[in-house]
């Protein structure tokens, strides 16, 4: 009689199997919560221009950290960020009332936030670290009318968002751009872009810019020796090509005494 062993008692067929149904699960999973993307607008960040940086850090210190923190960063480092003295600094942006080196907190009293927020808004130098500047610059970019949330509007790339619009007064209104689509696997009306509803006191064009220097800002801040890198970048660069050229001329000089010298290191002591 012939014994066929199961293929279930093979320790190699057991793990065969275990890792095709966890790939199985996991695309199942990745499939129930897909979602429709919208398109995030492009954005070139330029650290090397002070203007902006200037501008972002006005807007952000003076229209974002009422309730958002910025701790990744002191008044006193955002100065040398901005290239501005401090007095120069505290003249023209300010410091909120606090110390010129005390980290940005945010200026909404504790006893505010427990009784309208419940909770505090996130670090503003997470959010810088946790997304793109095309996430950014979209998300400031696309906050949109909608009745049924409690602030009044909701945004593209963050669907039910708690932040009220904060920018309506420059930018103006906005309204959906609505498609059929998926949102945590189930077909759903998805917003994928915005168009204008009424205007605000500035142009799309100065907001636009108004945005790309807030973000610029933020990227700044989350990423404080990106400036360094970049100086530091070329001449790094330069030293290992050096050194690259350096040790291949030493390599072809010491290869050619080696082959030309009759005296071998196999040959010593014959």
């Amino acid at each position: 009689m012939t014994n066929k062993k199961s293929p279930f008692g093979n320790p190699g067929a057991l793990l065969v199997l275990a890792a095709s149904l966890a790939l199985l699960s996991c695309g199942a999973a990745r499939a129930s919560v897909a979602s429709t993307q919208p398109p995030l607008k492009p954005i070139t960040v330029n650290l090397q221009d002070k203007a902006a940086l200037r501008n972002g850090a006005l807007y952000t210190l003076h229209m974002c950290t009422a309730c958002h923190s910025l701790q990744g960063a002191r008044y006193s480092t955002l100065s040398r960020m901005l290239g501005m003295r401090k007095d120069e600094f505290k003249q023209v942006i300010g410091t909120n009332g606090h110390h010129f080196h005390d980290t940005i907190t945010s200026s909404m009293p504790p006893a505010i936030i427990d009784a309208f927020a419940k909770i505090p808004s996130p670090d503003l130098t997470d959010i810088a670290l946790r997304h793109s500047p095309a996430w950014l610059f979209t998300y400031l970019t696309s906050f949109y009318v909608d009745p049924s949330r409690p602030t009044g509007v909701n945004n593209v790339v963050f669907h039910n968002v708690a932040m009220p619009d904060v920018f309506a007064p420059l930018q103006g209104l906005q309204k959906p751009v609505m498609v059929e689509g998926l949102r945590y696997g189930s077909p759903a009306k998805v917003a994928i872009g915005v168009e204008p509803l009424t205007r605000g006191s500035m142009t799309p064009a100065q907001f636009d810019r108004t945005a790309r220097d807030i973000v610029e800002f933020l990227y700044a801040v989350g990423h404080p020796h990106q400036q360094q890198r970049m100086r530091l970048g070329p001449w790094i660069i330069g030293l290992f090509v050096v050194l690259s050229i350096l040790t291949y001329l030493i390599y072809k000089l010491y290869w050619r005494r080696v082959d030309t010298s009759e005296e071998r290191w196999w040959r010593v002591g014959k």
